[in-house]
């Protein structure tokens, strides 16, 4: 069977690359990755003293209008003193000029911009989130919420996956959510967002103060979620609070009358009110359960299969490991998964986290099977990402040369370092690493004969790394490498491998992929029958005898 076809792509070289070329094509995506995180607080602070100077400018407007109508009414009032005694030619030709000109001039000034705040305004706004990035953050919110099990009630209260923060979200953010998920047609989980965003104590946020939502306009939406889902019983009761709310509003009035006639035009239609209360989680309006892991958490109940697993020194694949050992924890024989303890060091992994911010791009995909260099950004894998050949830097040297005394395999045989960071609920979607089927391989295609995943960061809460064949969740722990062969000794697919990067539900995820080339291990893990004949092996199976 075909594999999963998918070459990530963006790859950064000093020369002009890929990458370069990508970066020139692509969009920021902000909510994919968190570098970007403190330009836009930067920006919202620059943007926020331009809103000041614009208040103070206004307010300077508003107190010059004030004066001039103080003097106005000073000079009728003279006018009106002065007329018992014969109208002066002076106060004649001085209402005339006054109505002549001076009123012009208030014209002028009235229609006069207030400063240069709305031109820096206008200047910025090509470096502002788009829609794009909007729908990226609220199908990361989407993707995390399915994953773990939340419900909208509580994410909006801060409590995410058990973790009780101070944060909470507003009426206008879940009314946000509730749209991306109408428009997704995910009726069940929508009708949870709006029901929390009615249900929001939270302050008025400014954009409340500007447009709203209204309590009126919630339960309106509400009602049109719930006609969605065949519920018009519940959809009436929702209709009747928002025009209790806004009697005076004649599209509600108007959807309300409509629904009304369908209910009374064909009778027995609706749907038990019970089946969409707000306390269930969204799992029969879309295909997230295929796609989305169950066990991210690291509190799935299957039984385990894996037996006599144990920590070990590795001082067997290099002689400098006689001297310094590998802190190896072995998590799964066949196929054959460890973890690698302090790879790479807080030296490196600044460096590396450090140079790559200003490099990184949303990570895109290309199908090997296909002719044509057809890249696209991913919709799989929410991330920005950059490629380093082996010696790109000092970090890179060293990480290449210890990865390749820890596992004994030719790394000149390898492809580039990719380093991967995670943004707003980052995830990777349940795939294989190997590229090509048994077929194609056998045929002569090179593949990867294995994976391995650098932790450069430790994340609060999520982003774990789950086999679902083998009811593993490895969470990220800085300075340590996730490794296992995609490939069996026989060269043949490993399709316990299967895995997810599970979506991150605090903090940021900082990676770094290192895929090993099936040709050019010959002569460090040939062709065998069995791993009991691992004794032939150059490589780190030589652990397992």
């Amino acid at each position: 069977m075909l594999i999963c076809g998918l070459l990530l792509v963006g790859i950064l070289f000093l020369s002009r690359s890929l990458g370069q070329i990508l970066e020139e094509s692509t969009q920021q995506r902000y909510a994919r990755s968190v570098v970007n995180m403190d330009d836009l607080l930067k920006m919202e602070v620059d943007l926020a003293l331009n809103l000041e100077k614009y208040a103070i400018r206004l307010f300077q407007k508003a107190k010059t209008i004030r004066l001039g109508i103080h003097q106005m009414k000073e000079r009728h009032q003279k006018y009106g003193a002065s007329s018992k005694f014969g109208i002066s030619p002076f106060d004649t030709y001085s209402l005339i000029r006054h109505m002549q000109a001076d009123w012009l001039m208030w014209q002028v000034f009235l229609e006069e911009a207030v400063g240069l705040e709305l031109a820096y305004l206008e200047l910025k706004k090509s470096t502002l989130p788009r829609k794009y990035d909007m729908f990226d953050a609220a199908d990361g919110i989407r993707s995390m919420q399915a994953t773990y099990e939340m419900l909208a009630s509580d994410i909006t209260n801060g409590l995410l996956d058990g973790v009780q923060y101070n944060s909470s979200l507003g009426s206008v953010d879940c009314l946000a959510m509730g749209h991306h998920l109408i428009n997704q047609s995910r009726w069940t989980v929508a009708e949870q967002w709006i029901l929390a965003g009615i249900e929001a104590k939270n302050p008025q946020t400014e954009m409340q103060l500007l447009r709203g939502p209204n309590t009126a306009h919630l339960f309106r939406i509400l009602s049109q979620v719930r006609t969605q889902q065949g519920n018009h019983e519940g959809a009436l009761q929702a209709y009747q609070i928002a025009l209790k709310h806004s009697p005076h509003d004649s599209k509600t009035f108007q959807e309300y009358q409509s629904l009304e006639k369908t209910i009374f035009t064909f009778p027995g239609n609706n749907v038990e009110e019970s089946k969409y209360s707000d306390d269930s989680v969204d799992t029969d309006d879309s295909d997230d359960n295929v796609q989305l892991p169950p066990c991210c958490s690291g509190r799935c109940k299957v039984p385990r299969e894996l037996k006599k697993l144990y920590c070990v020194f590795n001082h067997v694949t290099a002689p400098f490991l006689r001297l310094a050992p590998i802190k190896t924890e072995i998590l799964s024989i066949d196929p054959f998964v460890i973890i690698l303890h302090e790879m790479v060091s807080p030296k490196e992994n600044a460096l590396i986290r450090s140079i790559s911010k200003q490099y990184m791009l949303p990570s895109a995909t290309v199908d090997v099977d296909e002719t044509s260099d057809n890249y696209n950004i991913a919709t799989f894998r929410t991330s920005k990402s950059v490629w380093y050949h082996n010696d790109f830097n000092e970090a890179t040297l060293k990480i290449t040369e210890r990865l390749g005394d820890a596992t004994g395999l030719d790394l000149n045989y390898a492809e580039a370092f990719q380093t991967i960071n995670y943004g707003l609920a980052g995830f990777f979607q349940t795939h294989y690493d190997m590229l090509h089927s048994d077929k194609n391989r056998h045929n002569g295609n090179d593949d990867r004969v294995a994976t391995t995943l650098f932790y450069l960061n430790e994340v609060p809460q999520g982003g774990g790394t789950y086999f679902p064949g083998l009811n593993i969740t490895v969470f990220p722990k800085s300075g340590s490498a996730l490794f296992w062969y995609n490939l069996d000794t026989k060269g043949n697919d490993q399709v316990r491998t299967l895995h997810t990067g599970c979506p991150v539900i605090v903090g940021s995820k900082w990676v770094v992929s290192k895929w090993v080339n099936y040709k050019g291990q010959e002569f460090r893990r040939p062709c065998i029958e069995s791993n009991s004949n691992a004794k032939q092996f150059l490589s780190i199976e030589r652990l397992i005898i």
